[in-house]
This record gives C-alpha cells, structure tokens and sequence, in this order.
C-alpha cells in the first residue's frame, strides 16, 4: 500500500478544495440557520472567511509555512461564531503540525484530532450537536482507520460526518423545532467533503463545485426575538494579554463568546447588547486593530420578518429616532470615527454619550473616514439576500465622499435583477434623518418603488437644517471653517448658524453676537417658512446635553402647531465638527 505523503503545496490544495466547495452552499447554509439565532448569516460568515483565506494565505512547498499562514488570515479575518470556531481549529492543525516540512497520513489524522480541542477552548460555553461535535467525531472515525488506505480512510470518515450532522437537529431544541440540521455543522462536512474530492483527482483545476441539492424541509418560521445582546461584535487586537484573560473580561458583557489567540494578536467575537461598552473596555488592554458589528435583530426580521418588499439604507450620519430604525428595519452603515488612532464605527462602538463626555480629553482631535469598500459590499449583499427592492439615501455628496462610495461599490455587485436607488440627501443630521423617516412613512402608505423614489427627490429640495454652535473651536480644529474666517468669528466673539445650500454643500447662514441672537435667527427663518409654505414635519437634535434644546423646543412647537418627530442626540461622526452646546432643527417644507 502507497502511503499518502502531504507536502505544503498538498495541504494547501486541500484547504482550497475545501473552501470552495463550502462558498458555493453559502445560501443553503443561510436558509437553514437558526442557531445561535436565527439572523440567516452562518453561510456568509463562513463563505467570508474561506475567501479570505483564499485570498491571502501564502503556498509553500512546507507544510509548517502552509499552515502557520492558513492559520494567521483565518484567526485575524475570520466571520460569525462558526468562522471564529473555524478558525481556532485551523490553528490548531498548524500548532500540531509544528515544524514539519512534509506529513505522512498519521501525522494528518493525529493532528486533525488533537486540534479538536483548540476550538472547543475557545468557546466559553461549548454546546454539543454544532461545528465542534462534527469535527470532534470526523477526527475520531479517521483515527479509528489511521493506517488503511488514504483515500478509502477519508471517504469512510465523511459518511460518519454525514450521519453526525444528521443527527444535530436531535441535539438542540431549536434545531428540532424547525426541522433543520445545524449550519455551522453543516458548513464543516462541506469543507471536507470538498477536501475528498480533491484527494480523489489530485488536481484542484479540474474541480467543479456546485451547490447541494438540500432535502426539501418546510418554510422556517423560527423565533426571530434574539434578546437582549443583539449585536454580533468581532474585535481583533493586538495585546499582551492571553486568551483567558479576555474570556473572563468579556463573559459579563453577552454571550456566545469565542476568543482566539495567535502570537500578539487575539480575535474576540461576542452577542452583546453594548459593543461600545466591550470597546471601551477593549482599547484598555492593547490596539483593536479591527471590528465589524452585525445587527442580528435586523437581519432576522429581514429575513423571517420583513417590514415591506422595499428595504431602507441610510448611513449613520442621519440622525433619526433609533424607534423608527428598529420598527423600520432600516439598515444603517456606520461610518469610521478615528479618535486617538483607533477607528471606531459611529454610534455603534462609540456612541454619543461617550464621545461628548471624553470629547475634550482626547489627545489628538477626532476625524471622519468612510466605511470601507468591504462594508459597504458585505451589508448590502445581507440586504439583497432577503429584498428585492433596495432605496439608499446617504449624507450630502459634497460634504462627504460616502455617496460616491456606496455608489461605485454598488455598482460593480451583482444584483441579480433587484431594483437598486442611490439617492444623494444634499443635506446630513436631522434632515437627512427626516427623509428617512418620510421615506418609511410613505412605504407604509402603499407607495411603489418608483413613487418612493419620486416623492424622495422632490423632498429634497424642501429639506433645510440651521445648527446653533456654541464653541467654533470644534469647526476650527475640524476645518469646517477657514482659519481666517474662524479667527475673524473667533476675535468677534460671533456665533454662526451653519446650514446647508440647495447644492449639499455647508454654509454659514447667519453670523450674530450671541448663541441668543443665533436661535432667534433660526426661529425668525422657521417662521418665515411656516407662514410662507408650510411644515410637514420636523425634527430636533442636541449635542452632549438634551436641556440645552429645551427651551428651544417649546418655542419651535408654538410656531409650528404641533411636536418634533424626534428629539435624538447627534451623530458623533457629525458632533466632532459640532461641538458641546449645538443643537439644530431639521424640517421639510411643503405638502407632502
């Protein structure tokens, strides 16, 4: 009997056919997730995760250089509890390979199962009937045959896999409730079984996955109220700090808690309810390198429970009432917040009530940057996934690069068909929160994709926003003034009302001698418009403190008959320019 020697180059094969036949059942993974929640993403997260790989791990003819590189991209870029799991065994192949230039079989079946237990350590809670219990009794049934044929060996192992993965819907309660095996389970087998047919041709060119044909099994309707810690946060830092040291930190903040280690760098994926809250922790003990936050609430309701066939995007300069985006399900991207070198997502890792109260003890002054190319491409295949009609509108496109972004990024997917409107507010904040909220209130009356559309761009140029600033050294430092017209404010003591021309681009509206004189600038042109055209709907936001918009408020109501649509706090991405003390109105003129 030939025995099957394992070099780098076929090691990396292996993983490439493995890899590529998961990504193409990524959907018939998606359909059938339910555990740990419903929110449909298994496949994605583990197809992601494969691609990275594939895309950035390097082939060496050792099989110590193959793995430890396999092993690096997977732990630092890996997606999902399953990816996370995933990504630890990975690990844990290239800690038993160790230094070896070249495998024989024993060595692969040895180290197939005594990584086994590097994914079950890195889960705080491990529940049998998942990914883990498949690679456990897969490495076990390999074992069992170590020194037959190769091929033969694998084969027989894949269909002790199959009955394994059969057998999780018996294990877990929500699994038996829908009828349905578990995902990430069933991810697993596909990555093996993928491995099988490449150890069968020895040549990966000449394969051609396709996806399995699933048994066909009744429309899932499972619970989709995930709970409380309804945020999926992924967070890679570089630390001193070990593993344990992370899994006792972060148990009290949620659940499904996964952390990973390799070298300096230590990977953490956890349900929370805050993630801003894990952040702040988080930036205590090293360099968070990277995070992504899923809202698990919101992909399962548009995917098992979906608010209308049209799905909003905004992104996460609209300031609107966080109901409205909850009842809604209207999907926001965050954009990037830098704050001492540390990139945080708005409102999501850092919220308004921790930037505004740090917001004069930083170091260096906070900047903006876009959401990245992956972001944008990974949240709007989300929404395509479960909408067939998709309406973004973004912050103007001459305040920010964000539209031009989304746009091109957008451009270059694949929609398959679906019906795909960018729309450019030419106004931020409040206003641009405004049409969103309109834009949901006019889905829900019955409006068609192209009337929404319609009704949208004819809005806009109805839409104004008048911010009182408190302090300019916050537009100074940001560069939203010059500096000889912020010295000539700042000498005069003068304070602007900012708002934004018909062509999105920001202004000084008024220059006066006091905050006073300010608001009754902005009140006099309110009542201007009220008297003149009308006002369908407003909106108030403040900075750091709701009492400032107190007084404000009732002066606003009185004018125009009738409450805000919301009163929210602003953006931080928005309040860095702002500053303590601001505040502003947002309104539509006009019938609508």
């Amino acid at each position: 009997m030939t025995k099957y020697v394992i070099d780098g180059h076929r090691l990396y094969d292996f993983v490439v056919s493995g890899a590529q036949n998961l990504i193409v059942n990524e959907h018939n993974l998606n359909r059938i997730n339910v555990f740990p929640v419903a929110d449909g993403d298994t496949g994605t997260n583990l197809a992601l995760t494969m691609k990275n790989i594939l895309a950035n791990a390097k082939k060496d003819l050792s099989a110590k250089l193959t793995m430890n590189s396999i092993a690096k991209v997977a732990l630092e870029s890996a997606y999902g509890n399953s990816g996370m799991i995933f990504a630890q065994y990975l690990n844990g192949l290239a800690l038993e390979i160790g230094d070896k230039e070249t495998l024989t079989q024993e060595d692969f079946v040895l180290a197939t199962q005594n990584a086994v237990k590097y994914a079950y350590e890195a889960v705080a809670t491990p529940k049998e009937g998942t990914i883990l219990t498949v690679m456990k009794e897969w490495s076990n049934q390999l074992k069992e045959n170590i020194s037959g044929e190769f091929e033969h060996v694998f084969e027989k192992s894949l269909t002790s896999a199959r009955k394994v993965v059969d057998q999780t819907k018996f294990k877990l309660k929500v699994l038996l409730d829908n009828d349905v095996v578990d995902a990430g389970a069933k991810g697993f087998y596909y990555f093996i079984e993928g491995i099988l047919q490449f150890i069968k041709t020895g040549n990966v060119e000449s394969l051609k996955f396709k996806a399995a044909q699933l048994e066909e099994f009744p429309e899932i309707h499972p619970d989709t109220n995930v709970g409380e810690y309804k945020y999926c946060s992924q967070f890679l830092i570089e630390t001193d700090k070990e593993k344990s040291y992370f899994q006792q930190l972060l148990a009290p903040f949620g659940d499904s808690l996964v952390v990973t280690a390799k070298d300096d760098h230590v990977q953490v994926h956890l349900h929370a309810k805050s993630p801003a809250l894990v952040m702040e922790a988080l930036v205590k003990d090293g360099t968070v390198l990277s995070h992504k936050i899923d809202d698990m609430q919101l992909q399962a309701n548009l995917k098992f429970q979906p608010k209308n066939k049209i799905t909003i995007v905004t992104d996460s300069i609209a300031d609107v009432s966080k109901e409205l985006i909850e009842k809604e399900n209207v999907v926001v991207i965050p954009l990037n917040l830098i704050v001492d070198s540390t990139v945080y997502l708005d409102k999501l890792t850092m919220t308004p009530e921790l930037f505004y109260r740090h917001l004069d003890d930083y170091r260096m002054n906070p900047t903006s940057a876009q959401a990245t190319t992956e972001a944008i491409e990974r949240i709007f295949n989300q929404v395509l996934e479960s909408s067939d009609e998709i309406i973004g509108i973004f912050v103007s496109s001459k305040m920010s690069g964000t539209y031009n972004n989304i746009k091109r990024v957008v451009s270059r997917m694949n929609l398959d068909g679906k019906k795909v409107r960018l729309i450019d507010s030419k106004v931020n904040s409040v206003a641009q929160g405004l049409l969103v909220a309109q834009i949901a209130k006019w889905r829900n009356q019955g409006f068609s994709f192209d009337e929404l559309v319609r009704k949208t761009e004819e809005a806009i140029s109805n839409t104004h926003i008048y911010v009182s600033v408190k302090d300019l050294k916050y537009m100074l430092r940001g560069g939203r003034v010059s500096k000889v017209q912020g010295f000539i404010l700042s000498k005069l003591d003068l304070k602007p009302v900012i708002s934004i021309d018909a062509e999105g681009k920001g202004e000084i509206y008024k220059k006066t001698l006091s905050q006073k004189k300010a608001v009754s600038s902005i009140l006099k042109k309110v009542k201007e418009d009220m008297d003149l055209i009308g006002i369908s709907a407003y909106g108030l936001v403040y900075a750091d403190d709701p009492n400032d918009l107190t007084q404000f408020a009732q002066q606003v109501e009185a004018i125009i008959g009738k409450k805000p649509e919301y009163i929210e706090a602003i953006s931080p991405i928005v309040g860095l320019n702002a500053g303590k003390g601001a505040f502003a109105i947002g309104y539509i003129k006009g019938n609508l």
